[in-house]
């Protein structure tokens, strides 16, 4: 069994969670040079993402990433921001976050995915199409400041072919 990393797969929640298992993931691509593929399983109703993505940004700082998206900038103009445009733009700025934060961590291969299904079926298909060596999720904190670790993170141990690495959310 081989140390070197060549696909990662990050999946994202959009929680807090989620942004500070990305640090880790893009860390461990930079490292190995791995392609990371950053992906969100649209799972509920649709009109819930605005939501998500105003309590993970700001309301203002939303607004603000969109102006700085062309493509995003004109679909909210006349306002269709459809759900997968933000959940791309949200990943999107994730990259741009952590190539503003620390210069050696520019991650130079990454691909966005944005799927609709049941989540854990997808991440473990996404992961086998993809042919990636680690899945990174992030664990919430939960009752008492403890980690907690949802039905999903459980499945995806259970069921995954590859290892999979859980990173708590206050670690960032």
């Amino acid at each position: 069994m081989s140390n070197q990393y060549k696909t990662i797969l990050f999946t994202s929640n959009l929680s807090l969670a989620s942004r500070a298992a990305f640090k880790q993931a893009a860390m461990l691509a930079v490292q190995f040079d791995a392609k990371l593929i950053l992906l969100h399983v649209m799972e509920g109703p649709s009109n819930s993402y605005e939501g998500y993505v105003s309590s993970l940004f700001g309301q203002e700082n939303w607004q603000q990433i969109l102006k700085n998206n062309k493509e995003e900038a004109k679909h909210a103009l006349v306002g269709k921001v459809t759900p997968k445009q933000m959940v791309r733009t949200v990943l999107s700025e994730f990259c741009k976050e952590n190539k503003k934060e620390d210069e050696n961590y520019v991650i130079p291969n990454y691909e966005i995915v944005v799927k609709e299904g049941d989540t854990v079926g997808v991440i473990l298909k996404q992961a086998t199409e993809f042919q990636c060596d680690l899945i990174v999720m992030g664990a919430s904190e939960g009752l008492l400041s403890g980690i907690s670790v949802g039905k999903n993170i459980k499945s995806v141990l259970k069921k995954s072919k590859v290892p999979v690495l859980v990173v708590p959310a206050s670690l960032s």
